[in-house]
């Protein structure tokens, strides 16, 4: 949570990526992701803008860039990857912080439960004090569209404190 508070602008570690079947992965390229790949170098660029923050993802050569901030009236965190938009919580669950998606927007129109992206998603300490991650995104009927895992390393933020 101190990381998300406090996020540096700057960050760096490893990830590695993995993909679905033909259809999801045309999807996730659509939608900004990155292809499967194996463990690569990660980079994590944040800058602020207005009351939120653009995340810019470099997963070896490939970009995925998106616009996270808290809407206090949903208590609910909304990111952007371009004409998609989603409504995410976080909780707390045996010390790694967990996200879920709870709604979707396509072009700002809302999109049925049933075409609703999954996410499996959380972020944790790891034994060696980096920030690791566990991100997946899915589609009903159609599967898996990615999957990253890795972590950053991050010496001028002291996740212990």
């Amino acid at each position: 949570m101190r990381f998300h508070t406090e996020p540096p602008t700057r960050s760096f570690g490893v990830v590695r990526v993995e993909g679905g079947n033909r259809w999801a992965r045309l999807l996730a390229r659509l939608a900004g992701f990155p292809p499967p790949m194996p463990q690569s170098r990660f980079r994590l660029d944040v800058a602020q803008q207005g009351k939120g923050h653009i995340w810019r993802r470099v997963f070896g050569r490939h970009q995925t860039r998106s616009h996270l901030r808290f809407d206090p009236r949903r208590g609910r965190v909304v990111e952007r990857f371009g004409v998609v938009e989603l409504e995410l919580s976080v909780r707390v669950q045996q010390g790694a912080m967990m996200v879920s998606v709870e709604q979707a927007r396509l072009f700002g129109l809302p999109l049925p439960r049933a075409l609703c992206p999954e996410s499996a998603a959380m972020e944790f300490e790891t034994s060696q004090g980096h920030l690791g991650f566990d991100i997946s995104a899915s589609l009903p009927r159609i599967g898996l569209l990615v999957r990253y895992t890795g972590h950053i390393a991050l010496p001028e933020l002291n996740l212990r404190r």
